[in-house]
């Protein structure tokens, strides 16, 4: 079995939850009124995953000399840096578009989930080996959003599909950039340490996942409790 083909039999695994979560998030009627939050939680997720690939990076250059894995590592975080320099500020366009006050909704810490993830993948990175941020990636950019979905997304939350470019973009470009993930993955010379940490990663991400995605369909329940209540008070 190839590398990639393994991590596919990982996600498929864990992905149920999170699928499901998803799917509930976007179908409820108050994920509306929790659109922008959702938007700012990606946000931070975006922007914090390039400190975590120049982190990658760091490590990776560190280890080069006695890791083969380290070191082909090197080269694919130098040229994915580039490729996703820029992308969080196209998502701050698209909050501007809606009305947001961006510096306002950006001052506030990234929510516990975010840090959640993005922080269990630093320790590893920094403490363990960089390819547990392949995991990530791999996940993030072979299962993105079709344009159906955002579609939907964009009808479900009352927002005009040309508000939301950066995911529109993404349904497109991260096509290729799962394919390369693909082949990097497969390329590498993996030791079972190394499969075994990315599996742990890649599973432990798509829950994590799921736990920020069910926090915010907390937040639309409790939103669309809300406005009953106010409705049936008024």
């Amino acid at each position: 079995m190839r590398a990639s083909e393994a991590l596919d039999e990982v996600i498929g695994r864990e992905r149920g939850w999170l699928d499901l979560t998803t799917m509930r998030l976007f179908t409820h009627p108050g994920f509306a009124s929790i659109f922008s939050e959702f938007l700012v939680q990606v946000y931070h997720e975006m922007h914090t995953a390039t400190a975590l690939m120049e982190a990658a990076r760091t490590r990776s250059a560190a280890l080069a000399t006695s890791c083969p894995v380290a070191a082909r590592l090197v080269s694919y975080w130098d040229e994915h840096i580039l490729e996703e320099a820029g992308h969080d500020e196209w998502l701050a366009d698209d909050m501007r578009t809606l009305g947001m006050d961006v510096d306002a909704a950006l001052s506030t810490p990234p929510s516990p989930t975010v840090a959640e993830i993005m922080g269990t993948l630093h320790f590893w990175v920094t403490h363990t080996h960089p390819v547990a941020a392949v995991g990530y990636f791999y996940f993030a950019e072979r299962n993105v959003a079709n344009v159906e979905t955002i579609d939907h997304m964009a009808s479900a939350a009352g927002v005009p599909p040309t508000a939301l470019k950066t995911f529109y973009r993404h349904a497109s470009i991260d096509i290729t950039h799962g394919r390369e993930l693909e082949e990097l993955v497969d390329s590498l010379p993996l030791t079972t340490t190394h499969q075994d940490l990315l599996a742990l990663s890649t599973s432990t991400i798509i829950r994590q996942l799921g736990r920020r995605t069910e926090s915010l369909l907390l937040r639309a329940e409790q939103s669309a409790r809300t406005d009953t209540s106010r409705s049936s008070t008024s």
